[in-house]
């Protein structure tokens, strides 16, 4: 038997993460909160719990108001999904708001301000 580099549960979240980008993008009005992508979908070993992160463009929405979004709108994801997916069952869709744009964006603005040359006071 061949040892494959990833998980089940990695593969099935990479499937996951494509199939619902599609959902999300054609058959979800998402108007309220802006465009929405998925970075990432961490699906538990049984597969039948998946973590959704999902990070949004317009930065003036907060991340309580997307995750409100899209826990009012998982019943209706998760039904879609099961009509694209061929498993035995269909995880248990859970959305969180991934913060790493922010984080990246906060390190840039401390080297930016790292590598600026500092005034010499005398």
């Amino acid at each position: 038997m061949k040892i494959r580099p990833y998980s089940r549960s990695e593969r099935y979240g990479h499937e996951l993460k494509k199939i619902l980008s599609e959902i999300i993008l054609k058959e979800v009005a998402t108007s309220e909160i802006g465009f929405v992508t998925i970075s990432q979908v961490k699906v538990s070993r049984d597969l039948k719990y998946a973590r959704v992160y999902v990070s949004i463009v317009k930065r003036d929405v907060t991340k309580e108001r997307v995750e409100d979004f899209f826990s009012k709108e998982a019943k209706h994801i998760r039904g879609i999904l099961g009509s694209k997916i061929t498993t035995r069952s269909v995880p248990d869709l859970k959305f969180f708001y991934d913060e790493t744009y922010e984080e990246v964006e906060k390190l840039d603005r401390l080297f930016a301000k790292i590598e600026q040359p500092r005034k010499v006071t005398e």
